[in-house]
């Protein structure tokens, strides 16, 4: 039995009668739209920015819930792309989300990662980079929007699941997925499907075998075009074979066979001679053949690109430390707030080094050209066997990232030598500027030793070698 007291019917474009009788007949209540269901909104319009509410909610209390001052950079930043990230998941799988809510999300986002309502130390538009590129690895929520909707119209031209089917067969209907009008009267997120074809076109591969499935005029399996877009109408009244044409009608003992009514027709018959054809399935691949669809794959396609920067391995390769990591990452990228930039806003007085050398405390004293942590580089480089001068910060990074390649035991000693001694020299210059607490060059020291002698420990991928005993004894 229906349970009445859980029912509810909506209409639409109902006569008062007609619905007055279901509804004594039916004995439901009568609802309107929108209304949750499955933990999203049913809606036939666009959304407005308060149906978003809920969405917004969610981050807010999820966020609010951490208590992110005890919190280190690197582990907001984990929780973001563990948690926060995919709870919009299953909303931008559904929903082309509008930019203000987009920013709204962003801003809830940013607020987590750095702390405070204030400006960040990076621009968003640079954390939402990949690792490679000097990005923290959180995905563009605009971009990675657009990828998981591309994902319903894979489905569509796939005919994947019930939903696909059912778009089919009272959507399409009769005519093809290419060329249903955007502007027709569908509902808002179907629409919104319809506009990402162009996107979804450039990256679509389509394969020819029987040609029983693909439209002759409408699907883009000549080179990535269709037919009617390079045409017009005129080539389908040209070859009289109808607008709802296969492939296969042109294809005749394996070989194409186009009719020759128009000078259109014959120069077709020459540009598709190169398309091979065969007895196997009609296929649609995305970006290259063979290759299926995913999110992954349509985001890295139509995102926009970067140049990789040098120093991405130096930073963030699989052993690292990740709150050391995410400091070294700061510092490269200069993003550290040293008394230097804190001057030029107005925040302190006095820009002298807290290590109480007389010197501007800029970035590039600090790292390390001050004589407190000069001290304490020197000492570093010595347990790892180097001998050299100490260079300038931006050159100390690029001989760095050269003679650490790979992933070997030296590479990695090195690595996380100078990703520990940017972190505890950056920790002990807060500590002083902060908490009034001073520690000896010798303790800080000790600290480096310490949180890489324990990594390698805890890696478990240490192998005993006489080549590197003397590091390791260090």
């Amino acid at each position: 039995m229906v349970s009445t007291h859980k029912s509810v019917i909506f209409f639409c474009n109902t006569n008062i009668r007609i619905k007055r009788d279901i509804l004594r007949r039916v004995h439901f209540c009568e609802g309107s739209l929108p209304v949750t269901y499955l933990g999203l909104l049913l809606v036939t319009k666009r959304l407005s920015k308060s149906d978003y509410a809920p969405l917004l909610e969610r981050l807010m209390a999820r966020a609010n819930s951490w208590i992110s001052k005890t919190l280190s950079f690197a582990g907001r930043l984990q929780l973001i792309k563990a948690t926060l990230t995919s709870m919009q998941v299953y909303w931008c799988s559904m929903f082309l989300l509008p930019v203000s809510i987009i920013k709204d999300c962003e801003r809830v986002l940013r607020n987590f990662l750095w702390g405070s309502h204030g400006r960040g130390k990076v621009k968003w538009s640079s954390v939402c980079k990949p690792l490679k590129e000097g990005g923290l690895g959180i995905k563009d929520l605009k971009t990675w929007n657009k990828a998981l909707l591309l994902k319903q119209v894979w489905n569509v031209l796939q005919e994947q699941s019930l939903w696909a089917r059912w778009c089919h067969a009272y959507l399409i209907k009769q005519s093809n997925f290419w060329s249903v009008p955007s502007h027709c009267l569908h509902s808002w997120s179907w629409r919104q499907i319809l506009l990402l074809r162009p996107i979804a076109k450039e990256h679509l591969v389509y394969r020819c075998g029987r040609g029983d499935k693909f439209s002759l005029w409408f699907d883009p399996w000549m080179h990535g075009e269709t037919i009617h877009a390079l045409y017009g109408h005129r080539v389908i009244y040209d070859a009289g074979l109808g607008m709802s044409a296969l492939v296969k009608e042109v294809i005749c003992e394996g070989r194409w066979c186009w009719p020759q009514f128009s000078r259109d027709l014959i120069e077709i018959q020459q540009r598709v001679q190169d398309i091979p054809i065969s007895l196997a399935p009609d296929y649609i691949f995305w970006e290259t053949a063979g290759h299926s669809f995913s999110t992954y794959k349509a985001w890295q396609g139509i995102r926009t690109r970067s140049n990789e920067v040098s120093w991405h391995n130096l930073v963030w390769f699989p052993s690292r430390i990740p709150k050391h990591a995410f400091c070294l990452c700061l510092a490269i990228r200069g993003a550290h707030r040293t008394k230097e930039k804190l001057l030029a806003v107005g925040l302190v007085q006095t820009v002298d080094c807290v290590f109480h050398f007389g010197e501007v405390e800029s970035l590039e004293h600090l790292f390390f050209q001050c004589p407190y942590t000069k001290n304490i580089w020197t000492t570093v480089l010595a347990m790892c066997n180097i001998s050299r001068p100490i260079l300038p910060w931006e050159e100390e990074v690029i001989w760095m990232t050269d003679h650490s390649r790979g992933h070997s035991f030296l590479a990695t000693v090195r690595k996380m030598a100078l990703a520990a001694s940017v972190y505890h020299i950056w920790m002990e210059r807060n500590r002083r500027s902060f908490k009034n607490h001073i520690l000896p060059v010798f303790e800080i020291i000790g600290k480096i030793r310490q949180d890489v002698d324990w990594k390698l420990l805890t890696g478990g991928k240490i192998q005993r070698s006489e080549r590197y005993n003397s590091i390791c004894i260090n």
